[in-house]
């Protein structure tokens, strides 16, 4: 907002494109109109914590007694065929492919996703080819609804 347009027209970028922060931004927005100054110094304030969140979430990441990281180096050349076949983003194929390759080492395993279009629209496909045991929508778990 110190750089380029405004509340109103962050408000209405918003709206457009239907974000979940549409009231939290209606709320700015009003207190930008009466009281601009306040405005300003908490959306600094909220960045700040927002920001120093992030950090300590990154520590906990890099603690290798937290997590641990793996590199696939399988190729899955026929699990790749079948998915890039009908999903065409090749990211969520990666994902896929990483995601089979964890579950054939732990029995069990849930796939959380975001990306209901991809992913969660090809679970039946996806379960049948990959040792993966579910795949779930994140919007369930927070009460979102699938895009249209």
């Amino acid at each position: 907002m110190k750089r380029a347009g405004s509340a109103e027209s962050l408000l209405a970028e918003a709206e457009g494109r239907e974000w979940r922060t549409v009231p939290l931004l209606r709320h700015v927005a009003e207190l930008c109109r009466k009281q601009p100054e306040a405005a300003l110094k908490t959306i600094l304030a909220v960045k700040e914590q927002y920001e120093a969140l992030c950090r300590q979430r990154r520590c906990v990441l890099e603690d290798r007694k937290a997590l641990a990281l793996h590199r696939r180096v399988e190729p899955y050349r026929e699990l790749w065929d079948r998915f890039s076949a009908v999903i065409e983003d090749y990211d969520d194929c990666e994902v896929l492919l990483d995601a089979h390759h964890v579950a054939i080492a732990i029995d069990g395993m849930v796939l959380y996703t975001g990306d209901y279009r991809h992913i969660v629209a090809n679970r039946d496909l996806i379960l049948s080819e990959t040792r993966i045991y579910d795949v779930r929508y994140l919007g369930d778990r927070v009460g979102g609804q699938p895009p249209v």
